[in-house]
């Protein structure tokens, strides 16, 4: 019984060592954690009297020192599709912060935002997202 729960014990340990580096190896992939989108992740977003629309993320899920870069995507309506594709950017591994110009987006209208994090070019998170309505008050374009 002994013997057993030492087996155990040795057969996982790889998996709760890398786990608290918060990456896991399944069959020699690397899990890599999604972003954690921190704004604009509500319904409506009030661009009133505003330049730029601001796009923060979490720096702090995930490996650091494994993360390559960031894949930031702007989608026009909910679909994240090549032909709703407004934006894409590839921003650097300690970037959490994008500002976008706020013409940029049209009064009315919906938009999509995705990250995923790069580990060292092949092993990518999935996307986080998050849609929102643009509005302006006062009718403002």
């Amino acid at each position: 019984m002994g013997v057993t729960i030492i087996a155990l014990l040795l057969n996982c340990a790889p998996f709760l060592v890398s786990y608290s580096d918060a990456t896991i190896l399944f069959g020699g992939r690397i899990f890599v954690p999604e972003v954690r989108l921190v704004s604009p992740v509500t319904d409506t977003v009030d661009l009133t009297g505003k330049d730029n629309l601001d796009f923060e993320w979490s720096p702090h899920e995930g490996d650091r020192t494994k993360r390559e870069y960031y894949d930031f995507r702007l989608y026009k309506g909910y679909q994240m599709l090549e032909s709703t594709l407004i934006l894409k950017k590839r921003l650097y591994k300690d970037e959490d912060f994008l500002s976008i110009p706020s013409a940029t987006f049209e009064t009315g209208n919906v938009y999509t935002w995705s990250m995923r994090q790069v580990y060292m070019g092949t092993q990518k998170s999935l996307r986080s997202h998050s849609s929102f309505k643009v509005i302006r008050k006062g009718g403002q374009p």
